[in-house]
């Protein structure tokens, strides 16, 4: 992106722009807590964006890092094979108290503040039910950890209806509404373009698909993994999991089909004596929509590409939500 003499970007710019027009043209006066709603709702959009954008400069800067030390990666304490991603934000000095307040589990909840980490748990006035606090990982969505899986990200983006809780980060009181928008890309030419991303919210599974994908990506090792999921057919299921579909009894059966992104460090079937496990971020599987029986399941260190032409659900495996 390039600055102007005014040190700005040019996205930067835009908004600044845009924000201008919008403010010079006439508007109703909306209800006081009406008003504290859209603002309130644009807050959290921002701040989400904006986490975004600097998690898509890390990880550039990260690959330049490993090309630079001949492209090998270090792995963290915990084993995985998926590091941490670098998090380009401010947080208070170690040993500061937090600005936060604490509820009964030590978790902590307020409104997001400038120049320092966000709560665990952030302040948000619910689309629907009561207002309370999203799990700042609910609001963020999965990081993507090279550019492939950025590509997958971009592709699959649809918005999300995230829990809302109270204070304890436990008890569902409403739901907020995430994502949607747009943003900025550079074009071959050098110039830079702006796309639209998908207006609709994406549908949450079927309770029993919900609990079998949970209980798959623990299998695997994390629980608190990311799954996107669709209702297709069994021809179509066997394109996007990049499997042959010829001689296919019944290629128009419905069938659910679920891919699943994680820090898995388990594998999950036996291998033979002297093999090494490969890494894998990535499960697919394949569950007949009646019996509910599943129809196949495999695994892939990159994402599943071809599924991205499927209408697929993002869902936060993390905790059902109950309303």
């Amino acid at each position: 992106m390039k600055k102007g003499h005014d040190g700005l970007v040019d996205e930067q710019r835009r908004d600044l722009e845009l924000g201008a027009a919008l403010a010079a043209l006439p508007h109703p006066e909306l209800p006081d807590d009406m008003d504290a709603r859209l603002r309130a709702a644009v807050e959290v959009e921002r701040r989400r964006r904006r986490r975004r954008r600097l998690t898509v400069l890390a990880l550039a800067a990260a690959v330049a890092a490993l090309i630079t030390v001949g492209g090998v990666a270090l792995a963290g304490s915990s084993g995985s094979h998926r590091p941490t991603p670098v998090m380009i934000l401010a947080s208070p000095l170690t040993g500061s108290p937090t600005p936060y307040p604490t509820n009964s589990a030590g978790q902590t909840y307020g409104g997001g503040q400038e120049g320092i980490a966000d709560p665990g748990l952030q302040k948000v006035l619910a689309t629907r039910g009561a207002s309370g606090y999203c799990w700042s990982s609910d609001l963020d969505g999965p990081w993507p950890m090279n550019l492939q899986e950025t590509g997958w990200l971009t592709a699959t983006d649809s918005r999300r209806e995230v829990a809302v809780y109270k204070a304890d980060g436990a008890t569902q009181v409403g739901i907020f509404i995430v994502g949607g928008g747009s943003y900025s890309y550079t074009k071959p030419d050098g110039t830079t373009g702006m796309k639209a991303l998908p207006n609709r919210i994406a549908k949450q599974p079927p309770v029993w698909l919900f609990d079998q994908m949970k209980g798959l990506a623990t299998n695997a090792g994390d629980a608190n993994a990311w799954a996107w999921w669709t209702l297709t057919t069994a021809e179509q299921a066997a394109a996007a999991t990049g499997n042959s579909s010829p001689g296919m009894t019944d290629p128009g059966r419905p069938v659910y089909v679920a891919f699943i992104l994680g820090d898995f460090t388990k594998w999950l079937w036996s291998l033979p004596e002297g093999t090494w496990a490969p890494e894998y971020s990535w499960i697919y599987e394949v569950v007949d929509a009646d019996s509910h029986e599943v129809d196949g399941t495999g695994a892939s260190a990159k994402p599943f590409k071809a599924a991205e032409k499927l209408e697929l659900n993002i869902v936060y495996l993390r905790e059902r939500i109950r309303m």
